[in-house]
């Protein structure tokens, strides 16, 4: 199965934020139902993987990834409240997830799931890769984030072990990022 969300969709969980964001008059968090957010540029990925790259060296990727891991898992916990019945239709959940990642910014993504593995693709590149390009590109992958954070996410959908790749980002000069997923052995 191949999947994309449609721009009605897109629309829709846009619209759901638009409508139940608020800022806490007591605290000035910015919520979102009760759920406290922050709204940031798409270059806060490049620039936390660059400085981070600074402190730790080449363990920075490995760093982004568990982050983005936990945030993966967490992220499956909350749509799973918020939205009866969507684990029940995979090809549904695909959807909400390529719309949700394309309202809140992180950019336009494909699923395609054959049974064996998982690949996610975005042709024009992902956020972080596509903010590094005007400062020269990178000699690798800059979206250790976002393949963690789909790492935990496929891993807590089917309580297995997902293990991720990225093949190509657009960070480091490649047409598309494009990243997958196979349950490790």
């Amino acid at each position: 199965m191949k999947v994309n969300a449609t721009k009605e969709q897109v629309a829709s969980i846009l619209n759901d934020y638009k409508s139940n964001t608020e800022i806490d008059p007591k605290t000035g968090e910015l919520l979102f139902g009760e759920l406290p957010i922050i709204l940031a540029r798409a270059e806060i990925m490049s620039n936390i993987y660059q400085e981070l790259e600074k402190l730790v060296g080449e363990s920075a990727s490995g760093v982004m990834k568990r982050l983005g891991k936990s945030y993966g898992e967490k992220f499956l916990d909350l749509i799973t409240e918020e939205q009866e019945g969507l684990l029940d239709d995979r090809e549904l959940l695909y959807q909400f997830v390529c719309a949700e990642t394309q309202a809140i910014g992180w950019g336009c993504i494909t699923i395609e799931d054959d049974g064996k593995q998982v690949v996610i693709s975005s042709k024009d590149g992902l956020a972080s890769g596509r903010t590094a390009l005007p400062k020269g590109g990178r000699a690798h992958s800059m979206d250790s984030y976002f393949l963690g954070y789909f790492e935990g996410f496929l891993s807590k959908l089917d309580n297995e072990s997902y293990f991720g790749e990225e093949s190509e980002c657009v960070g480091k000069g490649d047409g598309q990022c494009r990243m997958f997923f196979r349950k490790n052995p």
